[in-house]
């Protein structure tokens, strides 16, 4: 059931206003069966709130909260610095940077219809100022667009912070509007995920297991049908497991603990020690951490004894290319704390979904 905001689609004559207080009166009628949410872009940080609104309501909480192609509310939005450029440059920036309709370069009549309502949006998201609270008592399923260059997989992350129950992360085909590329794919995916189901990594897929326990391997393993194999690694409590189709290329991980403990720089290069030590002192503890789950991952896939170049600036974000293979970095939220992992595959990418093995019942 869509829900339609003022200013958008079949309401385009109103003005494109609202509060989340309205939003959630007209939800709140529905919360009395089983439902979930999902909101993209700047509806997924409209949908949080009114979660959040219908919690202070003492109504029921969805099953679901999906949130797709945004940056988690407690960081802020590059792209909504754009919101007060003049319109050339506006439209620049959405075309380039979010997927906006090329038309709107050199079609006037596009340009006077949707504007005010593209600025509006943005015009919000620049205002939102998050408040804290306890995190959600709900589920949170955040999608990312394989070729959304403005919110990535590791941004969408950040959602984990903000659930007390499980959380996953699916990327999917598309750029930053993938509700609009491939909406058939959002939509089986959502409705595997309602259902309780995990099927098969595909052949450009990897799924990642993140247990808060002693979990390996062998239990992840159990929850598919077989065709599959998989690789983990152990840090202070935390294992994070790492699942393809067996026909594959091969993929390996690292992690980090998330207990504030120094890191052993003993399997770095020289030229890496050495680019921690020249770091800001704040920055020395991530940039480590950074570092040695990478080398992790390096070494589960090359091999124990196997030569690794130095990685040239471990202040890039990423990913790394490395001597054939990609090395994807993973900030992960867990109740230990804030926690770093590492993911090597071979050049070409992957499409990566990530669980979390706290609600023993998925």
């Amino acid at each position: 059931m869509p829900l339609q905001l003022p200013g958008r689609e079949n309401r385009l004559s109103e003005p494109p206003a609202f509060t989340v207080h309205e939003v959630a009166d007209e939800i709140a009628p529905a919360t009395d069966t089983p439902y979930a949410l999902y909101g993209h872009s700047m509806g997924a940080r409209l949908a949080f709130e009114v979660v959040r609104e219908l919690r202070r309501r003492g109504l029921p909480q969805p099953t679901r909260l999906y949130v797709g192609g945004a940056h988690p509310p407690h960081l802020r939005v590059p792209l909504a610095a754009t919101a007060d450029l003049p319109d050339d440059a506006f439209i620049d920036q959405l075309v380039r940077r979010a997927g906006a309709m090329a038309e709107l370069r050199e079609e006037p009549e596009l340009r006077e219809l949707m504007l005010p309502l593209l600025r509006s949006d943005l015009a919000w998201i620049k205002r939102y100022r998050y408040t804290p609270e306890p995190p959600l008592d709900t589920s949170i399923v955040a999608f990312a667009g394989v070729d959304d260059g403005e919110v990535g997989p590791s941004d969408m992350l950040g959602w984990a912070r903000h659930t007390a129950r499980d959380f996953g992360l699916r990327t999917v085909r598309g750029g930053h509007l993938f509700v609009k590329d491939t909406p058939e794919e959002l939509a089986r995916l959502i409705s595997a995920d309602l259902a309780g189901e995990v099927g098969a990594p595909e052949q450009d897929e990897l799924h990642l297991w993140l247990g808060e326990s002693a979990a390996g391997a062998e239990e992840v393993l159990r929850r598919y049908g077989g065709d599959v194999r998989a690789s983990a690694c152990e840090a202070d409590g935390l294992t994070l497991v790492a699942v393809t189709a067996s026909h594959a290329a091969g993929v390996a991980v690292g992690l980090a603990a998330a207990t504030p403990e120094a890191v052993d720089l003993s399997v770095l290069d020289v030229t890496e020690r050495d680019q921690i030590e020249d770091a800001a002192e704040e920055d020395r503890h991530w940039l480590a951490q950074r570092a040695v789950t990478a080398r992790r991952a390096l070494v589960a896939g090359a091999g124990h004894g196997a030569a690794i170049e130095p990685f040239p600036d471990l202040g890039d974000p990423g990913p790394w290319q490395v001597q054939g293979w990609q090395v994807l970095h993973l900030p992960l939220h867990t109740s230990r704390g804030e926690a770093r992992g590492a993911v090597a595959v071979p050049y070409g990418g992957a499409r990566l979904t990530l669980f979390t093995l706290k609600d023993r019942t998925r």
